[in-house]
């Protein structure tokens, strides 16, 4: 948003540099993040070109003779398209610094001619308007000429320019003492430091909080460090009395009537006056508005449009003016029709919904509430006589509305951020004031009449004002942390300074100590005593507010389980296996998610979303790693990635395959159905590499590997296993569901449970997923086709069942155990999965763990053979036990045990 002096000038006027008024707002107000000056020098005068000729040397530039009265006649070599005799320029005389452009002319020779001076461009003198033109700024004519070919003598035409009260006397004169307004300054403000506060969305709610700020100064008796700055003008406090003193209803039903009426017919309508004035002129607006408007960063367009948008700028209510000749009948205030179709003012065709409101007459939508207006009410340069909106919507209606058809337009803007309905009727004083005010753009207009609408909410806000109780004693102890009587000596009259600042924000003060609420404060401002203190605080200054120590004892809160989680894995990943932290995005394209197979059926469509190629909240995290390891693979030979979130599933009743719902969840899924939410927090990794060197090197491996450590490294005792599974879009041999079985307490056993010993059970739940990229996926996303790519994914929140499933039992490992280490070998047909022998293996009560450290496939095997090497780690039934050491007999016999396991699942030991 910005803000321009200009304007804040009609409500007050500050003698403080702009530097000084933005620090001022930005400590006690708003976030100004830049100020924009716009400086014209003294040497920069009115001159007049007497006579001009082409340059010998050049066919684009002239060389003219400008009149500059006292200053002397000048010889100027310009470039100007729309160079002309007897036209009135801006000249920067030699020596003349022009901060727009950061240079200072001096006499130069051009093409063999000295130019003495700069006939100046609308960029040149700061102002961007025209800037894709390449001409000088013609201020005005004494004349009928030629200029750029537009306006010719013998043509009749006249040309309109926008200095017109320019004569010979003025010749030599600084243009900004001529034209003081042509100087000035721009806040521009930060829209989110604005969010709760729509008032400061205009002029007037700026200038009430520079009221406020430099009301100390006013008083005579305190001081702000604003460098003695003080308000040499000020309208804001006239305004407060104007509002004070005016029953707004009395005058709405006091006004001359309207020949047509509002009908309100939806519960989204506050407030709405409709005020039609005839004779109306649709012209070009005086540069002193156009400038403004320039400033603000808004396109003039034409008068009447113009007024409507400067009032908006200058007050942050927004008003829409219809073509009165194109209404017909009544205008209706009603909800659209499902799949209605309407056409704003940009010829955009929408198609609305029923919780869309609209503007309407009979037979058409007239404008979007809100929103946009229509094309076919719009004022256009033929029309008469207008209607004039100035109405106040429900918020959240017009933000979804905005948001769905992606139309963030300025009234959209200034809606959504709930503007006070009881100031949006105020606004007709001040709408009534602007007409006068720009009359002299407007024309001779005719004001005709009115009709208005004010819920009974309104109405009532109007007769009995929100009020809040103050305590001069408790705000002191609030602020400062002490009574009045317990503040420094220059803090004594506190209570009359926090008064000052109370008046010059708008508060009115009755008896008892009850404050009126300003009602151009938005409804959710200020409901509480402390709203007020903290009011006074700002002000004040929180800067100049001594520190002092907080009087509670803020003890430490521990970690949440999951951000506990959360802390653990990243320090595993990243610390010990050499991971890179990434972040994904939360949703998702309906192409990714059908490439990498997933069913688009069981993820959640946003309405509104961000980017409309990415529609869908993920499911899963691998949608997202594979891009960002596709993009790695591009510059690096290996890459290790994770990210940690929520995927968002639609999930039945009835619970997936090891997903544990429990009761709570089962009442919210009976109430809404098939529309229920499973969210899931998920660990995704994602290893690359560029080549496959050795197999006891293949990612597959890796992976496996780095799952058990990372649930070891969790503290989950449990028994994993790998289940396969059969997804296209990973290797068929290289993919497997993780199974994760834990015993607990019959006390304190999950749902889903089986039976187990006597005091405990056994709980068997799927943990995550382990998979190579299929060779075809890989070439789908121009990864090298004989690359290993293995994705590996973590259900968060069932390794948070294991692990609570899990804490009673416990198992050590002490110097006093007896662990052997042994390893096997056997060979297998190539187009089996060797998971089998694995689990056969792993099922004898003596062995703890296996780990494979070689997959191979050679000539000396056979054709269609493969083996099959792992080690396995080995404690004995007694070692555990008493502590009594295993002898060779014993090992040996474990060994055999070991070999028929493997034996009996397909395998034969490799001699």
């Amino acid at each position: 948003m910005k803000y321009v002096s200009t304007l804040l000038k009609k409500f007050i006027s500050v003698n403080d540099t702009p530097e000084n008024i933005a620090r001022n707002l930005i400590l006690k107000t708003c976030e100004i993040e830049e100020v924009h000056t716009r400086v014209l020098p003294e040497a920069l005068v009115i001159g007049k070109v007497k006579e001009f000729k082409k340059h010998p040397e050049a066919d684009k530039l002239n060389v003219c003779q400008v009149d500059c009265g006292a200053k002397g006649m000048f010889e100027i070599v310009c470039g100007g398209e729309n160079i002309a005799q007897n036209i009135y320029v801006p000249v920067a005389l030699p020596s003349c610094f022009l901060p727009a452009i950061g240079i200072q002319i001096e006499p130069r020779k051009l093409k063999g001619i000295t130019s003495n001076g700069m006939i100046c461009s609308k960029q040149e003198l700061g102002i961007n308007e025209d800037s894709e033109l390449h001409n000088i700024r013609v201020l005005a004519s004494s004349a009928v000429t030629s200029i750029g070919g537009r306006v010719a003598s013998n043509s009749g035409l006249v040309t309109e320019y926008d200095f017109q009260d320019l004569n010979d006397e003025d010749l030599g004169k600084p243009l900004k003492e001529k034209y003081p307004w042509l100087e000035g300054y721009v806040l521009e403000v930060d829209n989110k430091s604005l969010t709760n506060r729509p008032d400061l969305t205009g002029h007037f709610g700026i200038a009430c909080e520079l009221n406020a700020i430099y009301a100390s100064v006013e008083s005579g008796k305190y001081k702000v460090e604003s460098n003695g700055a003080t308000v040499t003008f000020n309208k804001i406090s006239d305004r407060y009395k104007q509002f004070a003193h005016t029953n707004i209803i009395e005058t709405l039903d006091n006004s001359a009537k309207l020949d047509r009426k509002i009908v309100s017919k939806t519960d989204g309508l506050n407030s709405y006056i409709l005020l039609k004035i005839n004779n109306v002129n649709v012209a070009q607006s005086s540069f002193f508005t156009r400038l403004q408007m320039i400033d603000m960063g808004s396109a003039p367009r034409a008068n009447w449009i113009d007024f409507s948008n400067l009032f908006m700028l200058m007050t942050g209510q927004p008003i829409h003016f219809f073509d009165a000749d194109k209404v017909e009948g009544d205008v209706i205030v009603r909800n659209a029709k499902d799949s209605e179709e309407f056409t704003d003012l940009f010829e955009y065709k929408h198609v609305l919904k029923e919780t869309d409101i609209v503007i309407a007459d009979k037979k058409k939508i007239l404008a979007l509430a809100g929103v946009v207006g229509g094309l076919e009410s719009g004022i256009t340069e033929s029309t008469k006589n207008i209607l004039v909106e100035i109405a106040n919507f429900d918020s959240v209606a017009v933000r979804k509305t905005g948001t769905r058809l992606g139309l963030r337009t300025d009234a959209e803007l200034r809606y959504e951020k709930n503007i006070n309905p009881v100031y949006s009727l105020y606004c007709l004083l001040l709408f009534l004031e602007e007409l006068k005010y720009y009359k002299k753009d407007l024309g001779n207009y005719k004001l005709v009449g009115l009709d208005y609408f004010a819920s009974k909410t309104v109405v009532k806000d109007i007769k009995t004002p929100k009020k809040v109780t103050i305590n001069y004693q408790k705000m002191s102890e609030f602020i400062f942390g002490k009574s009045i009587e317990d503040l420094p000596e220059d803090r004594k009259d506190f209570e009359e300074l926090a008064n000052l600042y109370l008046e010059g924000l708008g508060f009115v003060l009755e008896k008892k100590g009850n404050r009126i609420v300003p009602f151009w404060r938005s409804p959710d401002d200020i409901n509480i005593t402390e709203d007020i203190y903290e009011e006074v605080a700002r002000i004040y200054g929180y800067e100049k507010i001594d520190e002092a120590p907080l009087l509670s004892e803020f003890k430490n809160v521990p970690y949440t389980p999951y951000v506990s989680l959360n802390r653990k894995l990243e320090e595993v990943l990243v610390r010990n296996l050499g991971f890179v932290q990434t972040e994904t995005y939360p949703w998702v394209s309906e192409k990714v998610v059908k490439d990498l197979g997933g069913n688009i059926e069981h993820l959640y469509m946003l309405q509104n979303p961000v980017n409309p190629e990415m529609s869908y909240l993920r499911g899963d995290l691998m949608y997202e790693l594979v891009s960002h390891t596709a993009r790695n693979s591009k510059f690096f030979d290996e890459c290790k990635i994770f990210d940690i979130g929520k995927i968002r599933q639609k999930s039945s009743v009835t619970s997936d395959e090891g997903r544990v719902i429990s009761n709570s969840e089962l009442d919210t899924a009976k109430r809404f159905a098939s529309e229920f939410v499973d969210e899931q927090r998920q660990l995704g990794l994602m290893m690359y590499q560029k080549d496959i060197k050795h197999r006891d090197k293949d990612p597959i491996l890796l992976g496996k590997g780095m799952v058990k450590t990372i649930l070891k490294e969790l503290g989950v005792t449990g028994e994993l296993s790998f289940k396969k599974t059969d997804s296209a879009n990973f290797h068929p041999k290289k993919q497997a569901q993780l199974v994760c079985k834990v015993e607990k307490s019959k006390v304190e056993s999950p749902d889903v449970k089986t039976g187990g010993p006597d005091d405990l059970m056994t709980w068997q739940t799927v943990v995550g997923f382990v998979g190579s990229l299929h060779p075809l996926v890989l070439k789908s996303y121009k990864m090298p086709e004989n690359a290993g790519v293995v994705y590996v994914s973590l259900n968060l929140t069932q390794i948070l069942l294991c692990l609570g499933a899990s804490e009673h039992v416990f198992t050590y490992e002490t110097l006093q155990d007896q662990i052997v280490y042994r390893d096997l070998c056997f060979v297998i047909d190539a187009d089996k999965d060797f998971g089998g022998i694995l689990e056969a293996v792993k099922k004898l009560p003596e062995i703890k763990d296996i780990e494979v450290f070689d997959v191979y496939a050679g000539a000396n095997l056979g054709e269609g053979k493969k083996s099959l090497a792992f080690k396995m780690k080995i404690m004995g039934e007694n070692s555990a036990k008493d502590g009594a050491s295993m002898t060779t007999e014993q090992i040996n016999e474990i060994m055999n045990k070991a070999i028929k396991a493997g034996e009996s699942a397909g395998g034969k030991l490799r001699s």
